[in-house]
């Protein structure tokens, strides 16, 4: 799925429109509020290429998901529950190169709409 399907379909903010890229294919995708459970997904991708076209959807809208994100080598960043971020933490993604973006949805659905849509979750090593 296109990031610009996303944030259309899902009624998105974007946050980083400089660096925004609406053609960027989504195709996994994982939640956490625990950025320390979204750091375990370094030792359970099956293939860390996967990360490249994954998004963190997350409730959390502080430096730490963008940190996370950059240290999974994951470009985007969509907060649920209509949470906005502070000025600095868009200024953190930015510098990073994480696109990050926003959605009313809560996280239980965002993630079931995409999981809908063909965006598949992350599993474990086999």
């Amino acid at each position: 799925m296109k990031l610009s399907e996303i944030v259309k379909e899902y009624n998105c903010t974007v946050y980083t429109p400089e660096i925004y890229e609406p053609d960027k294919d989504i195709i996994f995708g994982f939640c956490s509020d625990l950025m320390s459970d979204a750091l375990m997904i370094m030792n359970t991708v099956q293939d860390e290429k996967m990360l490249k076209n994954a998004t963190l959807i997350t409730g959390l809208t502080t430096n730490q998901s963008i940190r996370t994100a950059e240290m999974l080598d994951i470009s985007v960043v969509i907060l649920v529950r209509g949470k906005i971020p502070a000025n600095q933490v868009i200024e953190v993604a930015n510098e990073s190169s994480i696109i990050l973006i926003g959605t009313d949805l809560t996280m239980f659905n965002l993630s079931g709409a995409l999981y809908a849509k063909g965006i598949k979750g992350i599993t474990a090593k086999k």
